[in-house]
């Protein structure tokens, strides 16, 4: 009997130690389980951010396409405006404009052109190193330069290099002054149309008067008024030639009130280093 019991009791005593193996066991499973999901909960999936373009034109510039016939702009907006891309580096692409040849030698000076034959001047760039290039007359070229206001008007690229094996221009592109950054090719008919913006566009100009000359020619009378900042009255900004004199009264009320004179005009190019209008009329004075 006493060996029966000592069976039994040693028995008893393996099947407990069995079963609390168990437990152990299963404990530790279910903390690896934890484990593994509290570490697929702390992954955090990272979304782009987004970076939007800046403005085509920052605040404080003027954008000509806003600029109606009825919204005054101020002299010294305009001004700077006119002759923003005096200065700046650009790439053209365009067609060498070849008289009565098929080719030429590129030398000193390349004229551009919108299509191969046509006769209007688009760009004029000047080489100061001569690239001795022999190009077509159907032959797309890639120049970059720096734009310099001639007082004709004309677009004109100084320090001019050809581009070889330049990415073709995209049409249409979609740029600004302030944005631009000087090497992406613009076809050369496209920047004409942007470098001369202001001209021929009908606007009225907000200064503060300044003087007005009067020129007497074969031609006629011509009465030119100029527009100054108010906050620096020495510097002129605008001239404006007026369609007809003006009388002893109006002349009277600009000077006694100078400031906030408004005249309407038609942008006509450069004068005097100064933003040229043309028929222009007075409109509070």
């Amino acid at each position: 009997m006493k060996k029966i019991a000592a069976i039994l009791l040693i028995t008893g005593l393996l099947l407990l130690a069995c079963g609390g193996g168990e437990d152990t066991a299963s404990q530790s499973d279910e903390t690896d389980s934890q484990v593994i999901t509290e570490e697929q909960d702390d992954t955090v999936e990272e979304t782009p951010v987004e970076t939007a373009p800046p403005p085509l034109y920052p605040e404080g510039t003027v954008d000509p396409s806003m600029i109606t016939a009825d919204t005054p702009v101020n002299v010294v907006a305009l001004y700077e405006s006119y002759f923003v891309w005096d200065g700046k580096k650009v790439t053209l692409e365009g067609y060498p404009r070849i008289s009565y040849i098929d080719t030429m030698i590129v030398e000193d000076v390349l004229e551009l052109v919108a299509e191969p034959g046509d006769r209007e001047t688009l760009a004029t760039i000047s080489f100061t190193d001569f690239p001795g290039i022999t190009v077509r007359s159907d032959q797309l070229v890639t120049v970059s330069g720096t734009v310099e206001y001639y007082w004709t008007g004309d677009l004109k690229l100084v320090d001019g290099v050809i581009i070889e094996d330049a990415p073709p221009a995209q049409p249409g592109i979609v740029t600004s002054p302030y944005v631009y950054d000087g090497e992406t090719p613009i076809l050369v008919s496209e920047f004409f149309d942007m470098f001369n913006v202001w001209t021929g566009k009908e606007i009225i100009v907000d200064g503060h008067y300044h003087s007005t000359t009067t020129s007497t020619t074969s031609y006629g009378v011509t009465v030119r008024v100029d527009l100054s900042d108010p906050n620096d009255t020495y510097s002129k900004y605008v001239a404006c030639e007026m369609a007809e004199e003006i009388t002893e009264g109006t002349d009277s009320l600009m000077l006694a009130n100078r400031s906030g004179t408004q005249i309407r005009g038609i942008v006509a190019g450069e004068s005097f280093n100064m933003v040229g209008l043309e028929n222009c009329q007075l409109v509070n004075r």
